[in-house]
C-alpha cells in the first residue's frame, strides 16, 4: 500500500463551527465535485478538500489542502475572564438589594420557619442569634452561594466558603453587638412618628438604625398583616414630609420583600378580599376608579382592599413606592401565567375578574413594555380558559341551553390570542350546532318574535367577539338557519303580509327582519328582502309612500341598511 492516496471532504455548517469529515474518495475530481455540491445546495457554509498521502517512512498520512471555498472561518471572541474579586467584602455589602435578594433565596425555608424577611434578619439581633445557632442552615446557605462562585471564578470552594463564613460571622456579630448597645432606636407609634424618624436621621448610619427600629416593630407579629400594620402607620406619617423621603425608601424595602416572597400577601387577606385584586389596585388604582364610574362591574370584580392596605395604593398614586408597584406588577403577571385557577368554584366570576384586571392593567400601564407583558400574560391565561376542564365547569351549572350559549359567548368575548379565540369559537359552535339548542329555540311555548330577537342579539354579540371571519360566518349561518326554521314554524311572513293594519306597517315589519333588528341575518332576512322588493312594486304600498313622505324618510335608512336603496 506504499504511496496510497485518497481525498477527504470536510464542511462547516456555520463560519464559527469546526470542520466535519463528510466523505473520503480516491478520485480527485469526484471529491471536488461532491464538496462543491454541498456548498451549492447550502448544506454547508464552507467546504475543504484535502489530499492524504501515506508515507512508508513514518507510517502516517501527510495532509495537503487541495481546495477551500465558502465563508471564511469566524472565531468566537474569547470570554472575558471573570473577576476574582469577591462581590461582598464587608458586612455593609450584605445590605444591598442584590445581596438581600440572594439572602432571601438561599435562606427561604429558614426565614419561612421564623416568619421573617431578609430585611428583618439584617436588622434584628434576635434573628441573628437564631441564625448563628442554626449551623446546618447557615452552612447550606453559604454552599449555595460558594459553589456557583467557584465554578465561575475557578477559585477553591474551600477558600470561598472560608471567606463567606468570616463575612457572615462579622455581620452577625455587628448586629448582635449593636443590639446590646441599644443602637437601634424604638419608634412609638402612638407619638409623633415623623419627629422620631427625623431624630434618627441625624445618625451617621440612619438607614441602618431606622431599619433596626422597623425590624423590631415587624418582629412583634409573624403574620403578614401584623407586619404591615406598623409599616402602614409609619409610611402614612412620613408621606407628607419631603425631607424624610429617605425613610420612605427604607420602609419600602420590607414591603417589597413581603410582597415578593412565596405566597405574597395571601395571609393578609380575609375571605372577602382577594390578594390579586389588591395587587391590581396597587398597580392601577386610579384606572380602576375611572373605569368603575363607567362600568360598575369593574368595581364589583375588583373590590377595594382593607383600609390599612389601601394606604399603600394611595401612596403609589402619589408617586411613592415605585419598586413596590413594580413588585405588585410582577406578582400579577406571575399569577396570570400560572396554572392555578383564580376562582375554582366560580368560572363566570373568574372571567369577570380577568376582564376587569385586563381593562384596569392596560389602562394603568405606564410603558409600552408593560402593555406587551400584560398582553402576553393574558394570552397565556386564556389558554387555561379554553381548556376542556374550564369549559366543562363553566357550562355545568347552566340552567338551560340559552344560558350555556351566553356563557360560552362571554368566554369568546374575553379570551385573547388568535389560537385561543379559535378554540373558544369551536366550543361555541359545538353548542350552536347541537340538537338541544335547535329544540329549545323552536319550542312554541315562547313567542316567536322573542326567540327571533334573541337570535339577532346573539349574532350581534358574535360580531363584536372578534372571532375569525370563518368562525363568525359559521355562527351567523347557523343562527340564520334556526331563525328561518322558527319563521317557517309559525308562518311568520304570511302573517305579516295578512295581519298588518297598513302597507307601511307591513314594510316596517319586513325591514326589521331584513336588517337583522327583529330577527337574525341569513335565510330569513333574504326572504324578507325578496318580499320587500315585491311590496315596493305593489300599488297600495307605492300609494301609501306617496301620501306620506315622512314615512318614506323613516323607512329609507332601513332600506339602505338592507342594501335595497342607495
Amino acid at each position: 500500500m506504499a504511496g496510497q492516496i485518497h481525498y477527504e471532504i470536510f464542511s462547516r455548517k456555520t463560519p464559527q463551527s469546526g470542520w466535519v469529515l463528510q466523505n473520503a474518495l480516491e478520485d480527485r475530481d469526484a471529491a471536488i465535485a461532491q464538496a462543491r455540491e454541498l456548498l451549492n445546495a447550502r448544506r454547508a457554509a464552507a467546504i475543504k478538500v484535502t489530499k492524504e498521502v501515506f508515507s512508508d517512512d513514518t507510517g502516517e498520512f501527510r495532509t495537503y489542502t487541495v481546495l477551500t471555498e465558502g465563508l471564511p472561518e469566524t472565531r468566537s471572541k474569547p470570554k472575558a475572564a471573570s473577576s476574582a474579586e469577591p462581590v461582598c467584602t464587608s458586612p455593609q455589602d450584605l445590605y444591598s438589594r442584590h445581596a438581600r435578594e440572594t439572602i432571601a433565596r438561599v435562606l427561604e425555608d429558614w426565614l419561612r420557619r421564623q416568619g421573617a424577611t431578609a430585611f428583618e434578619l439584617l436588622h434584628s439581633p434576635l434573628l441573628c442569634q437564631r441564625l448563628d445557632a442554626s449551623v446546618n442552615d447557615l452552612t447550606h446557605a453559604i454552599q449555595k452561594v460558594a459553589i456557583p462562585e467557584s465554578e465561575e471564578t475557578g477559585a477553591s470552594i474551600h477558600e470561598i466558603m472560608r471567606r463567606w463564613n468570616n463575612l457572615v460571622d462579622k455581620a452577625i456579630a455587628r448586629v448582635i453587638n449593636d443590639g446590646r448597645k441599644n443602637v437601634f432606636s424604638e419608634i412609638d407609634l402612638t407619638g409623633d412618628i415623623a419627629t422620631q424618624v427625623a431624630r434618627i436621621g441625624q445618625s451617621p448610619e440612619r438607614h441602618y438604625v431606622l431599619g433596626g427600629a422597623v425590624a423590631r416593630l415587624m418582629g412583634a407579629d409573624r403574620s403578614t398583616e401584623g407586619k404591615l400594620a406598623p409599616l402602614t402607620q409609619i409610611a402614612t406619617a412620613l408621606a407628607a414630609r419631603s425631607d424624610l423621603q429617605w425613610a420612605l425608601d427604607i420602609i419600602e424595602t420590607p414591603l417589597v420583600e413581603l410582597l415578593g416572597r412565596r405566597g405574597g400577601l395571601n395571609d393578609s387577606q380575609d375571605a372577602k378580599s382577594d390578594s390579586l385584586a389588591f395587587m391590581t389596585h396597587m398597580v392601577s388604582s386610579e384606572a380602576i376608579e375611572r373605569l368603575s364610574q363607567v362600568d360598575a362591574s369593574i368595581g364589583r370584580a375588583l373590590p377595594p382592599p382593607p383600609p390599612h392596605l389601601e394606604a399603600f395604593a394611595h401612596l403609589i398614586r402619589k408617586g411613592h413606592f415605585r419598586n413596590l408597584r413594580l413588585q405588585a406588577f410582577r406578582n400579577v403577571l406571575t399569577e396570570l401565567r400560572g396554572v392555578k385557577r383564580l376562582m375554582p368554584d366560580n368560572p363566570v366570576g373568574e372571567i369577570d375578574l380577568l376582564r376587569a384586571m385586563a381593562l384596569a392593567l392596560t389602562a394603568g400601564s405606564q410603558q409600552q413594555v408593560e402593555r406587551e407583558d400584560i398582553s402576553d400574560a393574558f394570552i397565556e391565561r386564556s389558554k387555561m380558559l379554553v381548556s376542556s376542564a374550564f369549559v366543562e365547569g363553566l357550562t355545568r351549572g347552566a340552567p338551560h341551553c340559552l344560558e350555556e350559549i351566553e356563557r360560552l359567548l362571554w368566554l369568546c368575548e374575553n379570551v385573547v390570542g388568535a389560537a385561543n379565540k379559535k378554540q373558544a369559537a369551536r366550543w361555541l359552535l359545538s353548542s350552536l350546532t347541537a340538537h338541544r339548542f335547535e329544540t329549545d329555540l323552536r319550542d312554541p311555548k315562547r313567542p316567536a318574535a322573542q326567540r327571533l330577537q334573541l337570535l339577532a342579539l346573539l349574532q350581534r354579540r358574535i360580531t363584536k367577539a372578534s372571532l375569525s371571519e370563518s368562525d363568525t360566518e359559521a355562527a351567523h349561518t347557523r343562527l340564520g338557519q334556526i331563525g328561518a326554521q322558527i319563521a317557517g314554524d309559525v308562518q311568520l311572513l304570511p302573517q305579516i303580509l295578512k295581519g298588518s293594519k297598513s302597507p307601511l306597517q307591513r314594510m316596517a315589519a319586513l325591514l326589521g327582519l331584513a336588517t337583522g333588528q327583529s330577527g337574525p341575518l341569513g335565510a330569513l332576512s333574504e326572504l324578507a328582502k325578496a318580499e320587500i322588493m315585491k311590496q315596493l312594486r305593489a300599488p297600495d304600498v307605492r300609494a301609501s309612500l306617496m301620501e306620506d313622505p315622512a314615512a318614506l324618510v323613516r323607512l329609507k335608512p332601513l332600506l339602505v341598511q338592507a342594501g335595497l336603496a342607495a
